[in-house]
């Protein structure tokens, strides 16, 4: 981390004792968990992005549909993207988002629920945490002089951990089952332009708004010519100026661009707004990225989480 960081560790310490008493009065029952008799899988971590959460929560969502008739609570519009028969809640209130599923005339088999770790007020059947294997969470530290925004010792809560990245991780420091597994890029999804078939190594320029946009351009350069990377911070809300101004970067490497790549959670911004118009005949597509599991990983993990289901 950066040197300049450890001058805030008097923050860190301080953020670090409010969480940790938040988390005993949970521990101590002076505030309780919501405990629902269906099944709940929690999916997420103890750092603030850029773990390889979501692409995990897609792989169980999958796993769980092609077994069981599933309804999916939470991360809405991306999920919604690459599973239209799923059905999203979207509350803050993760206790009234899970009595929204159960208020439904459809039945409910199994609910995941992602980026839940931090949010006690439901009770989990299964807490499963991601981390990246390239900087896993116990060599991290508290926000603001790391990235966590719970201690490492909370990680006691998870039963399993899934290393994201695919390098090897020496004495990892968790008491449960550990799995790894490495992202992949699908093959690339147009969402925008005239109908363009893209192929291998062919000359784009990327865009970005996530917490690792780094990767992003590492895991598109591995297929593609990057010409340009227009990124910015996580959850970015584009505007038309934003647009217009990517618009005119591309226009300007005129023959040699090819098309605008961007990643899925941010295609699901841009779809679901009047921005994309702004692109007007720019090939656009997005790059999904999946869940690989290393070895004999997959078995287990799909064997766990789908014995979680069976107890619908």
């Amino acid at each position: 981390m950066p040197w300049y960081r450890h001058f805030l560790w008097p923050f860190a310490i301080l953020y670090g004792l409010g969480v940790w008493f938040r988390n005993k009065l949970f521990d101590f029952g002076m505030l309780s968990s919501k405990q629902f008799e269906l099944p709940i899988i929690c999916i997420g971590n103890l750092e603030t992005g850029g773990t390889g959460k979501s692409p995990l929560v897609h792989y169980a969502v999958k796993t769980l549909m092609n077994s069981l008739s599933t309804e999916v609570g939470d991360e809405p519009l991306q999920t919604k993207l690459r599973f239209p028969d799923a059905t999203v809640v979207v509350n803050e209130n993760r206790v009234n988002a899970v009595k929204q599923l159960l208020n439904l005339e459809v039945k409910i088999d199994i609910v995941v629920m992602d980026d839940g770790f931090q949010h006690r007020w439901v009770k989990p059947s299964l807490n499963i945490l991601t981390t990246p294997s390239s900087f896993p969470f116990w060599q991290n530290a508290m926000l603001p002089v790391g990235t966590l925004r719970e201690a490492k010792n909370e990680s006691k809560r998870a039963k399993a951990l899934v290393l994201t990245g695919g390098e090897k991780t020496s004495e990892p420091q968790f008491d449960g089952q550990i799995f790894n597994s490495k992202l992949a890029s699908g093959k690339p999804v147009q969402i925008s332009g005239e109908v363009f078939d893209i192929e291998l190594k062919a000359n784009v320029v990327l865009l970005s708004g996530i917490a690792n946009s780094h990767r992003f351009k590492s895991t598109a350069s591995q297929r593609f010519v990057v010409l340009h990377h227009s990124q910015f911070r996580d959850h970015h809300q584009y505007t038309t100026k934003d647009i217009q101004n990517l618009r005119e970067i591309y226009n300007n490497f005129g023959t040699a661009a090819q098309a605008v790549l961007t990643t899925e959670k941010d295609a699901v911004r841009l779809i679901n707004s009047p921005l994309l118009k702004e692109l007007k005949h720019i090939p656009v597509f997005y790059l999904p990225i999946d869940v690989e599991f290393i070895g004999s990983d997959q078995q287990e993990f799909d064997k766990m989480i789908l014995a979680y289901g069976k107890h619908a």
